[in-house]
């Protein structure tokens, strides 16, 4: 059985690093781990392409590193490995900087700052008005990704019925 998560590559830290200056500045001291997730995740019937959690302190504890994470990572982002490696490098961004509208910097609070946020609506409504010349990218990268699962299902279960047939 692999495991279900995996690195990701220099590119995706760029494009996390490029989106986070651009339009979070209030989290360049947030420590942000990526991950790829290898496997299929549905939310309410809905592909899940990326997601993000905020760690409790176990995390933060498994997370330590000398480097980077000395006291753990604030967030970790998964993505999913065969939607990314399918779209643009635009609808990478919208992804990042839409996982990142889930983040709140309190200022104000004692132990740990960094605090999730829900939707304002079914996405974010900074999101709707920077999308508004691709308002249904996130449907249509869905159903790419969809597509892309269902071919490789389809290519597994060829392969089985070959393999009995001889």
């Amino acid at each position: 059985m692999g495991l279900r998560y995996d690195e990701v590559n220099d590119h995706v830290l760029a494009l996390l690093r490029e989106v986070r200056s651009q339009d979070f500045p209030e989290l360049v001291n947030a420590k942000i781990k990526v991950l790829f997730d290898l496997k299929k995740r549905k939310s309410g019937g809905m592909l899940v392409l990326a997601r993000i959690i905020k760690t409790n302190d176990l995390m933060r504890h498994l997370t330590k590193n000398g480097a980077d994470a000395i006291e753990g990572y604030d967030y970790i982002i998964t993505l999913d490995k065969k939607c990314w490696e399918n779209i643009t490098d635009l609808d990478r961004v919208k992804i990042l900087r839409h996982e990142l509208r889930h983040t709140f910097f309190d200022i104000e609070s004692d132990d740990n700052p960094y605090k999730l946020l829900n939707h304002s609506i079914s996405d974010f409504y900074e999101e709707v008005e920077l999308n508004k010349n691709d308002p249904r990218w996130r449907e249509r990268v869905a159903t790419l990704t969809e597509d892309i699962y269902e071919q490789e299902k389809e290519a597994r279960v060829e392969k089985k019925r070959k393999k009995k047939a001889n």
